[in-house]
């Protein structure tokens, strides 16, 4: 199998010094215009004031359409970031047909909603490929914590941590990460979410306008992280990355 970037450039990259905050509304993994197996699970997320929406949806029904064919999309529960965030699974009740292009009926739960990485459209659209994906991907280079980043900008304080990882793997790729402190004396809850990833880079913390994970001034932390293809398949599992955040120094005033 080739290798491929892995994509879905959402929200989570560090932004630019000035960049504005993104607007209310959801995001999907894989990223609305991509090529995904036709036995693809999606993800939904919710940003800003849709994430109460998202998190009620639960047992709701959705469509994937093209001309000709239907597929009943079965909405079912996933992970609640403490920035705001709130992310469901969204699982097809049969397999796509081969090279077609399916439009998610989001407008029948979510009228109006803002695509935020579909150019803000309401209605995002996929391209099937070959056939379904059965076999989980392999790794090429396991996970490791590649720097940590802070900085303070025009919108406020961004902390994050730099996850390098690589993977044999022809459809979009995604980590599902698990994030507890390393001495949990405050008694955290663990906080469980998702990260796209990007030329093999996962970006785990918060930006100014928010994001999946809340990290505190150099305090351990603990990330178990569990890595999915397109179709849900789960790579093999790997060992627990043991990290600090990122501390505000002088050169960062």
């Amino acid at each position: 199998m080739r290798l491929v970037g892995l994509l879905l450039t959402l929200c989570l990259f560090v932004p630019s010094a000035h960049a504005a905050c993104p607007a209310d509304g959801v995001q999907l993994f894989p990223a609305p215009g991509s090529v995904v197996p036709t036995n693809t699970r999606l993800l939904l997320e919710g940003v800003g004031s849709l994430s109460e929406k998202v998190g009620a949806l639960p047992g709701r029904i959705l469509r994937m359409q093209t001309e000709g064919h239907e597929v009943e999309v079965r909405i079912q529960r996933g992970w609640t970031s403490t920035l705001g965030r709130t992310l469901v699974v969204l699982r097809l009740a049969g397999p796509l047909k081969p090279g077609l292009v399916y439009t998610l009926r989001l407008d029948d739960v979510l009228p109006g909603v803002k695509v935020l990485n579909s150019m803000g459209h309401s209605m995002p659209e996929w391209n099937s490929g070959r056939g379904q994906d059965l076999a989980r991907p392999r790794w090429l280079k396991r996970p490791v914590v590649s720097e940590g980043i802070f900085r303070r900008t025009r919108e406020g304080s961004e902390r994050f941590v730099k996850l390098r990882m690589s993977l044999s793997e022809d459809s979009p790729a995604y980590a599902q990460v698990t994030l507890s402190r390393s001495k949990d004396k405050d008694n955290m809850s663990p906080q469980h979410y998702v990260l796209p990833l990007h030329d093999g880079v996962a970006m785990l913390g918060h930006g100014a306008c928010g994001g999946a994970f809340a990290l505190e001034d150099g305090k351990s932390y603990r990330a178990k992280i569990d890595v999915f293809d397109a179709a849900g398949n789960l790579v093999q599992g790997v060992a627990p990355l043991q990290f600090e955040a990122p501390v505000a120094t002088q050169e960062n005033p």
